[in-house]
C-alpha cells in the first residue's frame, strides 16, 4: 500500500537522523538538467521526470528522496537558447561532494535516478571514485527510461538520428505531471534520420531543438509511462535495500 513520499529536505534534522538510526540507510538522488526541449516543453523536463518517479518509489518503500539536482551536463545544447549547463567534470564533482556528505550523514546506499542522457558518463566516473574512497558505499546511476526494456523501447522508438529528446515519451510524461507547462500547438515532428556515427551538437540535427514526433502525446500515455517506471523500479530497489556484495 502506497504511503506518503519522504521528501528529505522537508524533514527536520532530528527527523532525518531518526530515519537513519531506524535503519533507513538508502536514499534516491534525482538528477536532470535545465535545458531547452524545443518550443513546446519547459526547461525542467529532465529533473522533474526523475523526481516524480523517485517520489513514486518513495511512496511505496519509504526511501527518502533528496532534492533533485536541476543542472547537468548539457554542453551539446550549445548554440540553442535558454539552457543552463555544467561542464561534465563540474557535474561529476558536484555528485561526488553531495554523496560524500550523504555518506558522512549516515547513508550507505544511493540510487542516482537520472533524467538526462549525457549525465550518465560523469555519473559513472563519480561512482567509481566514491567506491574507491568508501568500499562499503553502494551506488547506482540509472536513467529512468532504462528501468525496464519496455520503457527503453518506448523512449528510443521515437527519435531523430538515434536521439530521443522532447519526443512523445517526454512530452506525454510532462503532460501528465504539468500539462499547464506544455504547448501542444508547437509540438512538431522532426525528421527521423539515420543514427550518426560521429557526435554532433544538437543544433546540427534539429532546428527546433527537439527530436522525434511529440504531436501524439497525451496525458493518458504519460500516466501509463509513469506507472511503468515506478512499478518497474520498486522491486529493483526493494532488492537493493538488502543486497550484499558477492564473495568470490
Amino acid at each position: 500500500m502506497a504511503g506518503k513520499a519522504i521528501i528529505y529536505d522537508e524533514l527536520s534534522a532530528p527527523a532525518a537522523q531518526a530515519l537513519i538510526d531506524g535503519g533507513m540507510r538508502m536514499a534516491i538522488l534525482p538528477t536532470g538538467a535545465t535545458e531547452q526541449h524545443g518550443p513546446h516543453l519547459p526547461l525542467n523536463v529532465d529533473y522533474l521526470c526523475a523526481y516524480r518517479i523517485a517520489l513514486g518509489v518513495s511512496e511505496q518503500l519509504g526511501i527518502p528522496v533528496f532534492p533533485p539536482l536541476p543542472f547537468g551536463h548539457s554542453g551539446g545544447h550549445a548554440g540553442l537558447p535558454a539552457t543552463l549547463s555544467l561542464r561534465p567534470e563540474t557535474f561529476q564533482r558536484v555528485i561526488e561532494e553531495l554523496c560524500e556528505w550523504a555518506y558522512t550523514t549516515g547513508f550507505r546506499r544511493i540510487l542516482v535516478l537520472n533524467g538526462h542522457l549525457p549525465n550518465i558518463a560523469p555519473l559513472q566516473c563519480a561512482i567509481t571514485n566514491l567506491c574507491v574512497a568508501h568500499p562499503d558505499f553502494r551506488l547506482k546511476a540509472l536513467s529512468w527510461w532504462d528501468i525496464t526494456a519496455e520503457l527503453q523501447k518506448q523512449m528510443y522508438g521515437d527519435s531523430s538520428y538515434g536521439f530521443p529528446h522532447g519526443n512523445i515519451v517526454e512530452t506525454s510524461m510532462m503532460r501528465y505531471f504539468r500539462d499547464d507547462l506544455v504547448d501542444m500547438s508547437k509540438a512538431t515532428k522532426v525528421e527521423k534520420g539515420k543514427p550518426m556515427f560521429f557526435a554532433y551538437l544538437l543544433r546540427k540535427l534539429s532546428k527546433t531543438g527537439h527530436m522525434g514526433d511529440p504531436s501524439g502525446s497525451t496525458v493518458a500515455l504519460g500516466e501509463k509511462l509513469y506507472r511503468m517506471a515506478v512499478d518497474g523500479l520498486v522491486p529493483q530497489v526493494r532488492a537493493a535495500l538488502v543486497e550484499e556484495p558477492p564473495h568470490p
